[in-house]
């Protein structure tokens, strides 16, 4: 848990202020943003094309035991990718990122 704090209150990513690297971490939501499902569809369309992209992304029901004041646990920014982050997190933090 103390390394997903970390990730949550930020990383220096270089000059200026840390960069929160993932999203609220204590839920069970399976919600998330619709940015963050834009930004993930933009980021496979990049990677590995229209053969492997969502037309548009999923949207799950939540259960009557799910808590859904927070979405669900997700990097902030799907471009974040562990191989863009791994010069600048320690060995842990970068197992927790993969």
């Amino acid at each position: 848990m103390m390394l997903a704090q970390q990730l949550y209150e930020g990383i220096e990513l270089g000059p200026g202020e840390p960069v929160g690297l993932i999203t609220y971490m204590r839920t069970d939501s399976t919600r998330i943003a619709d940015v963050a499902a834009a930004e993930a569809q933009q980021l496979v369309l990049e990677r590995f094309g229209r053969d492997y992209a969502m037309d548009k992304p999923r949207q799950f029901r939540n259960s009557k035991q799910a808590q859904d004041a927070h979405e669900a646990v997700r990097p902030t920014s799907a471009f974040n990718t562990p191989e863009n982050m791994a010069p600048y997190l320690t060995k842990d933090q970068l197992a927790c990122t993969s």
